[in-house]
């Protein structure tokens, strides 16, 4: 039998060194390829008025599913909210929200339970109607000052 010579071994041993090193990162990027898919809904509005609370509860608390506890007299079924209110919650490492005015309760409190969690939040409005009645804006403010994760962009209206 004949000896194989240290350069065939030299070579075998890097170019396996090499691709040991190339996969983790090859892993990576096929990865975050399968996870930036957009997502493709259409959600009609206004919605049916449904329950939500077994989506909005704080983490740690009962799973994301039809509670059979809640005792309010609003349907326990799938709606437009519902189903936005599921896809904001999935965020993970950041969301960005960009609405003209921002008034309704649940995604509120979506909002700030995604806070809670340590998602950075971007929220874009229009600063005419950071001040309505019923805006979240002012809530969500109070919750800025606990923590720096939060950024508000006002969009200005007025003659240029």
């Amino acid at each position: 039998m004949r000896r194989l010579s240290w350069r065939v071994v030299a070579s075998v041993v890097t170019g396996l060194a090499l691709t040991l090193e190339a996969l983790p990162w090859l892993l990576s990027r096929l990865q975050v390829r399968r996870q930036r898919r957009p997502r493709r809904d259409v959600l009609f509005f206004p919605s049916q008025v449904t329950c939500t609370e077994a989506l909005l509860q704080p983490p740690g608390a009962a799973p994301a599913g039809p509670s059979v506890d809640c005792l309010c007299s609003l349907p326990h079924s799938e709606s437009s909210l519902s189903r936005l209110l599921r896809a904001l919650l999935a965020a993970r490492v950041s969301l960005e929200l960009c609405l003209f005015a921002f008034s309704n309760p649940q995604l509120g409190r979506a909002v700030r339970l995604l806070h809670q969690r340590g998602v950075r939040v971007r929220v874009v409005t229009d600063c005419d109607y950071m001040a309505l009645n019923g805006s979240q804006i002012g809530l969500l403010r109070k919750a800025e000052y606990q923590s720096h994760r939060w950024m508000f962009w006002s969009k200005y209206s007025g003659a240029a």
